[in-house]
């Protein structure tokens, strides 16, 4: 990266971190969150407050810094109702997911045993419920909430210490999806679909309520799902559905074209009414190429609706994964080591904005180009912090000095 390009980024960013500006209340604020911004781009490989404070080019005291993360009164939600405002793409898919944090001991915030999918078993984290737009080329994430289980909330002196607002309440995890997806339409966004795995998406009421919206949806369901077939006498499964289905009437349908190749399964789609539900509906049932494992889905899509079409719906939920991969790897939105709800609410839509700000630099590049990755725009935001932080840092500077002067031996 040259010098103009790296004074251009600068500047772009400087631009973008200003529109949130009016979402706090004193200069010292703004200040903070300008400093905590950069933080979350150095080279500090560890996103903890103390480390990221170690690597800023120019840093108020480390307290100050950690009261504006923890105790300062600035409202999250308004910094993610502008960043829902920025995102400039306003029509795609969105997906819905949990995203969990595995934690040490049981003070964290939400902490508890519970389902962790950064690990794939029982364990202790949290969880939050977020919403991720998925545009034709990028996601932008909109939302974000931390799942409070009951005993965080009905424990008054653990909610005290975790200062958990009152106006925070017990909900289950889809109504909360619900409200979520109800806050991304209010934005403005124009939502092609909803997708959602079997946790969400095996709830009747959760599915009701995207109806009631007016929302398309592909949602995973578990195989044990009763409905109707048409002409059938009684309920049956969508497991033994997918079981009668004969195998001429499974297609091997392509959805995408991953790292390793096309991204295919076989598929089949029967119309069917599920049990408390109006209506007829997708089941749509999918069988592994490689080990023949099965997945079973419902849509709400017009009975006019291909196979390719109702496929490529649930199966856009893939590159979530990848996108909460990069929040982490690259943000560390997980390593918050903070016990409070504020600091964590505070530390996930700062992140959120970071990871926009490369989004909208990844978005600048040409058509024709090959887009570069988001740990690439990254690394180039990086080097340029770790410039500005030499450049701060007059030992740092005059040892590099002494050394063009007087450079040592080489052996």
């Amino acid at each position: 990266m040259t010098e103009p390009s790296a004074r251009a980024l600068l500047r772009r960013f400087g631009q973008f971190a200003d529109r949130f500006a009016d979402c706090f209340g004193r200069t010292a604020q703004r200040d903070a969150a300008t400093q905590y911004l950069d933080a979350l781009f150095n080279d500090s490989e560890r996103k903890s407050m103390q480390a990221m404070h170690g690597r800023l080019s120019d840093p108020d005291s480390y307290q100050s810094l950690q009261h504006f993360i923890t105790d300062s009164p600035w409202d999250a939600e308004r910094l993610w109702t502008r960043l829902r405002a920025l995102v400039p793409v306003r029509t795609g898919i969105l997906a819905l997911d949990d995203t969990s944090f595995p934690k040490q001991g049981t003070h964290s915030v939400g902490v508890k045993r519970q389902y962790c999918g950064a690990l794939g078993k029982i364990a202790n984290c949290q969880v939050a419920v977020s919403t991720v737009l998925l545009g034709e080329r990028l996601a932008w994430p909109l939302t974000f909430e931390l799942y409070l289980p009951k005993e965080w909330l009905t424990d008054d002196a653990r909610r005290r210490k975790a200062r958990i607002p009152e106006t925070v309440r017990s909900r289950e995890k889809w109504r909360i999806a619900l409200r979520h997806i109800r806050r991304v339409v209010k934005a403005g966004f124009q939502l092609t679909a909803v997708v959602v795995d079997a946790d969400y998406g095996s709830t009747a009421a959760f599915r009701r309520g995207l109806e009631r919206l007016g929302l398309r949806y592909g949602v995973a369901i578990r195989w044990f799902l009763t409905m109707w077939t048409p002409g059938a006498r009684r309920s049956r499964t969508a497991g033994e559905i997918a079981a009668q289905i004969p195998d001429p009437d499974w297609q091997r349908v392509t959805w995408a074209e991953g790292t390793k190749g096309p991204l295919a399964a076989r598929f089949a789609a029967v119309r069917v009414r599920p049990a408390k539900s109006r209506g007829e509906r997708w089941l749509l049932c999918e069988r592994s190429l490689a080990d023949d494992e099965r997945k079973y889905y419902l849509l709400n899509l017009d009975a006019t609706a291909t196979l390719q079409e109702l496929a490529t719906v649930v199966r856009s939920r893939w590159p979530v994964e990848q996108q909460y991969r990069e929040l982490k790897d690259e943000f560390g939105i997980d390593h918050f080591e903070g016990r409070t709800y504020r600091g964590w609410t505070h530390h996930t839509v700062l992140t959120a904005i970071a990871f926009t700000f490369l989004q909208l630099e990844r978005l600048r590049a040409d058509d024709d180009a090959p887009r570069p990755t988001l740990p690439i725009v990254r690394f180039w935001v990086r080097e340029i912090m770790a410039v500005l932080y030499v450049v701060n840092d007059r030992k740092l500077m005059n040892l590099i000095v002494s050394f063009q002067r007087n450079p040592p031996l080489r052996r």
